[in-house]
């Protein structure tokens, strides 16, 4: 069963009405939080690949919430702020964004297509599994270039030989059926540090079967650096044989917990989930829970940095403790705005603000927060920026009291009309451009 919902659907047509029955595969996985989801179901991939990165403590929310209705046999499926996919025996539940018009998510492709960095624009928005299979290795240069900024990963590996070379331990039942009689060879085995093992053999595997489908290739020649990632994987695994593949894949089955190799924890988890998308399924068992998940204020939040990046905003990383303000003379208070630059500081909500008709509407936290970083950044300009559902005729526009600085409600206007992702991709750069000279007026 496929169910397709949009994200924060609370009190919305969209928490649509499901018989019991038929969804009571969902049950164990609404009402729990994402982290303790992520924790259980190793199969399951959330972005940002930490759940701590993000301020809106997204690991303490849940993906989805069964609320009881007057009919004991039906309920309703209530989503919050998370978008994607995800899967538990034979139920599929798609959730889009709620700005999108339509059932083809145009909008959660092209956030991704910008925030991930690739360019394709003939995406299949008929069959819903294949726009899965899509989804699913749009991520994978993504993964393989932040775990290659770790380097190739390497395991010990136990190999055994037959040769006049000895170097290791030899083993001797094998040594009698091979070479007897004498030879000139050595039956031996050998424990070495590796870069062709389980790991790296699993990308191999992956980028071999990502060869054969429709978008698979473009994908693996998405950049020079991609194309230079690929290559590497393919010259450390020399023992790759095409007819492994199960093999290999039950190998990876247990995800590897490195202390140094982190971001090949998400790879492997997105390669097995590549490979296993041939079998039509998400999990290895009716019980495992599978899937990919976006938070939908941190992924707005990093689509609106491929804009104003553009245009010299600064974009603080909070993680990695750069770029942030002080509220104090003594540099303490450090904080970290979304965006600034010269007189201005810009906030991303995920967020219906466009139907405001005034600054003072939006919630009072928001506010305090975006006056703070006026007043320690001393600039003349601060402004949300959301998601507009319909063209703004005037950005809402309020005055400080007692200041010359203003807060301002900007917006990025989401395509509804769109004949094709092609289309819907057009009109979004002009929208862009758009909101762009908003904030320059």
């Amino acid at each position: 069963m496929r169910i397709n919902l949009t994200d924060n659907n609370v009190g919305r047509a969209d928490t649509q009405t499901f018989l019991r029955k038929e969804v009571a595969a969902l049950f164990p996985i609404a009402d729990k939080t994402i982290a303790e989801l992520c924790r259980d179901n190793e199969g399951l991939i959330i972005f940002p690949h930490s759940i701590k990165e993000t301020d809106d403590k997204v690991g303490g929310s849940s993906v989805i919430n069964i609320l009881n209705t007057d009919d004991v046999e039906k309920v309703r499926i209530a989503t919050g702020n998370i978008m994607g996919f995800i899967g538990i025996n034979k139920v599929q539940l798609k959730i889009k964004s709620r700005f999108d018009a339509g059932r083809d998510d145009y909008l959660l492709h092209y956030m991704l297509q910008k925030v991930l960095s690739f360019n394709l624009f003939d995406l299949n928005h008929n069959n819903e599994q294949e726009d899965v299979f899509d989804f699913i290795m749009f991520m994978f240069p993504y993964f393989l270039k932040a775990a290659l900024r770790q380097g190739i990963y390497r395991e010990y590996q136990h190999f055994k030989h037959n040769d006049t070379n000895l170097r290791g331990t030899i083993d001797i039942s094998r040594h009698i059926a091979r070479n007897i009689p004498f030879n000139g060879n050595i039956a031996y085995s050998t424990r070495e540090y590796s870069r062709d093992n389980d790991m790296t053999e699993l990308i191999r595997h992956t980028i071999e079967f990502m060869k054969t489908k429709k978008y698979g290739e473009t994908v693996l020649n998405i950049d020079r650096e991609t194309k230079e990632n690929v290559d590497a994987i393919v010259e450390h695994t020399p023992l790759y044989n095409k007819h492994e593949r199960n093999n290999i894949v039950g190998k990876n089955l247990r995800i590897k917990n490195h202390s140094y190799y982190t971001e090949y924890r998400p790879l492997q988890n997105l390669c097995l989930q590549i490979l296993r998308m041939e079998e039509v399924k998400y999990g290895e068992n009716d019980e495992e829970i599978c899937g990919i998940l976006f938070d939908g204020a941190w992924l707005w939040e990093e689509y609106v940095n491929t804009i104003l990046y553009e245009v010299g905003f600064i974009h603080p990383e909070n993680k990695l403790r750069k770029n942030g303000i002080y509220l104090f003379e003594d540099r303490s208070g450090i904080r970290f705005p979304d965006f600034y630059k010269d007189n201005m500081v810009l906030d991303a909500k995920y967020k219906r603000l466009g139907s405001y008709e005034s600054v003072s509407n939006v919630a009072p936290d928001d506010i305090h927060q975006l006056i703070a970083y006026i007043t320690a950044l001393q600039v003349n300009k601060g402004g949300f920026v959301a998601p507009l559902e319909e063209k703004q005729l005037k950005v809402p526009t309020s005055q400080l009291k007692g200041s010359a600085a203003t807060l301002s409600i900007y917006g990025i206007e989401i395509s509804k009309e769109a004949s094709s992702y092609a289309d819907f991709c057009n009109k979004m750069q002009k929208m862009e451009a758009a909101f762009v000279k908003s904030i320059t007026q």
